[in-house]
């Protein structure tokens, strides 16, 4: 009996796992961006620089982090795709 190989599942191309990670985070990536032109926009004067500039900051990093779950939980989801069912050896 020989053996059978499985069949792998196909990977999306670059461009596609792209456009649906952009997908994932635009509502996100909006919703921070809007919040600090709002922030922006009712600062006073005297704040113009300072505490509102740790603001942008921290936003931008909490951005970035979600950025890096989600690709993160990309690349989890392509190589359990690729790896064969081992489950039954």
């Amino acid at each position: 009996m020989s053996p059978t190989t499985p069949t792998p599942v196909p990977v999306p191309a670059r461009e596609e796992r792209i456009e649906a990670i952009m997908a994932q985070l635009r509502p996100k990536v909006e919703q921070a961006v809007r919040q600090m032109v709002e922030r922006a926009l009712d600062v006073p004067e005297t704040e113009e620089f300072g505490a509102i500039d740790l603001d942008f900051r921290d936003a931008g990093l909490g951005i970035a982090n979600e950025l890096r779950q989600v690709g993160l939980a990309s690349r989890e989801k392509r190589v359990r795709r690729v790896q064969p069912d081992l489950s039954g050896l």
